[in-house]
């Protein structure tokens, strides 16, 4: 039996039982099924579009940042400064990640304190800056 009868037939049985090509295929032949792309996408709550109310509380999240610590880059060394800028005399946590969830360095920070973070790669950073168990602020930096 040649490959063409083998197809007539199965597309005949397919036809007359209303079932796809693929089950009525014989036994002997061998079969590959073809790759199925989903049709739904569940997307995790960070791959989820942001709503408006999100975006105001992240405009109000920045005001904390600039509330708790100020940052600024020193180009010529590829380093950046972080000034402590809380009032009362809480000992701030200064956290920096890279885009891996990595720790990077840590600085305990008393209000006013300065501190320089060097010797990191060029990259994109991410900080989180918690007073006590608070997150006061949290951003991202980039070393050139």
């Amino acid at each position: 039996m040649n490959h063409k009868s083998i197809f007539k037939r199965t597309a005949a049985l397919a036809m007359a039982t209303g079932l796809s090509a693929m089950y009525c295929l014989p036994v002997s032949a061998e079969v590959k099924p073809l790759p199925v792309k989903p049709s739904l996408t569940i997307l995790t709550e960070e791959e989820k579009p942001v709503s408006k109310d999100k975006v105001r509380n992240m405009k109000t999240f920045t005001k904390l940042n600039n509330d708790a610590v100020k940052i600024y880059p020193d180009a010529i060394k590829r380093s950046m400064h972080v000034i402590a800028k809380g009032n009362d005399a809480v000992t701030t946590d200064f956290y920096v990640f890279d885009l891996e969830g990595t720790l990077m360095k840590h600085f305990k920070m008393a209000p006013r304190d300065h501190q320089k973070i060097h010797g990191l790669k060029r990259g994109t950073y991410i900080y989180r800056v918690f007073s006590g168990d608070e997150e006061t602020a949290a951003g991202k930096f980039e070393i050139r």
